[in-house]
């Protein structure tokens, strides 16, 4: 009866640790700056909460991101999608933002992967701005340890 019990209170902590590990990948983390940018990850953020966030935002933002996430915040939110700084989609080059969204967007771009993504961001850095990274999809945890190694090395 006694190792029963014992069993169960180890599978409880694993989910309990399980849980927490997946609720602070999927919460807005702060990354510290990046050449005077305030650099935040998210992972699998809800469209709501996403434009919720960027709203809220002091400063103007530049938003990296997957071609799904960006096509969920122009269905759902346009107004924030417009007022996005520069939006980068790192996978893939052709933009499906409609052309009511974009012709408002200061800065859009799209590449094939999220190195040449970063490189723009080399030539388009600016101080007192936001950095936001979202990522989804299949390949997200290998695309969040490369934006995250390229902000370590870059600080």
């Amino acid at each position: 009866m006694e190792i029963k019990k014992v069993d169960q209170q180890t599978q409880l902590l694993q989910a309990r640790k399980e849980s927490l590990e997946a609720a602070e990948r999927m919460a807005l983390r702060p990354l510290g700056k990046l050449w005077g940018m305030d650099v935040f990850t998210w992972y699998k953020p809800s469209v709501v909460e996403l434009s919720a966030t960027i709203s809220t935002f002091p400063f103007p933002v530049f938003w990296l991101s997957n071609e799904m996430s960006i096509q969920e915040m122009a269905q759902v939110d346009p107004e924030t999608l417009r007022s996005i700084q520069w939006c980068a989609q790192f996978d893939n080059p052709q933009l499906s933002i409609p052309s009511d969204i974009i012709s408002f967007m200061p800065l859009v771009t799209g590449t094939e992967s999220l190195e040449d993504a970063l490189e723009f961001l080399k030539k388009t850095k600016q101080a007192r701005h936001i950095l936001l990274f979202t990522v989804q999809g299949n390949e997200w945890k290998t695309k969040m340890e490369v934006f995250e190694n390229f902000v370590k090395l870059h600080q």
